[in-house]
């Protein structure tokens, strides 16, 4: 897997102290632990009318809350991919993903997948690939498995304020929690890239 760092010069802190207070915004996403989305997605919304109508004005605020944030990721995304990374306004801009601490995690990880969102929205998938900002992880630390190509699985830890750039394409899922303790997040930023119209563009 293929796996390219960066370290971001952002204030992880009043980002999460921001996420926290938009709360009222937040989607959940399981009935059977917490787990919720700052904003739509595709991977879970992209076939109902809620993707486009809500991203609609969750774009404005998102943008209102978090504009620097997304100037340096573009900015970071840019320097990595040697070409400038625009939002896409008609879609889901990168939101948050958001895991309040449980017991659960540490015997659950996520599902195996791999990333082909822009299928759902019926996109195109040309210069596809993905992206994580870690904003917040607990003290025990937060990370992704992947299936290496011997069929192995690895690990591949975060760290707060490094973005994470890969093709999505190699199975992988978010990791467990290796030690519960009460009162932590796990927040990420997550989105996608895939070249429209000629442009590279961010959607989540």
């Amino acid at each position: 897997m293929d796996i390219n760092t960066a370290t971001l010069d952002i204030d992880v802190n009043d980002i999460t102290d921001k996420v926290l207070a938009l709360r009222e915004l937040w989607i959940s996403r399981s009935k059977d632990y917490p787990f919720y989305t700052l904003g739509r997605c595709a991977y879970l919304d992209g076939k109902l009318d809620s993707y486009y109508k809500d991203s609609a004005w969750q774009n404005d605020i998102l943008l209102g809350e978090f504009d620097e944030v997304y100037e340096k990721v573009l900015d970071t995304l840019k320097k990595e991919l040697k070409e400038s990374v625009y939002l896409a306004h008609d879609l889901a801009i990168p939101g948050f993903h958001i895991f309040p601490s449980h017991p659960k995690f540490t015997s659950i990880a996520g599902s195996w997948h791999q990333d082909y969102p822009h299928y759902t929205l019926n996109i195109s998938d040309k210069d596809a690939s993905a992206f994580t900002l870690a904003i917040k992880l607990p003290v025990s630390g937060g990370g992704m498995d992947y299936i290496d190509k011997f069929h192995q699985q690895q690990y591949f830890p975060y760290r707060e304020r490094d973005l994470v750039l890969h093709d999505g394409l190699t199975i992988h899922r978010i990791a467990g929690l290796k030690k519960f303790v009460p009162g932590e997040y796990r927040i990420t930023l997550q989105g996608h890239i895939v070249r429209r119209d000629g442009l590279l563009e961010a959607f989540f």
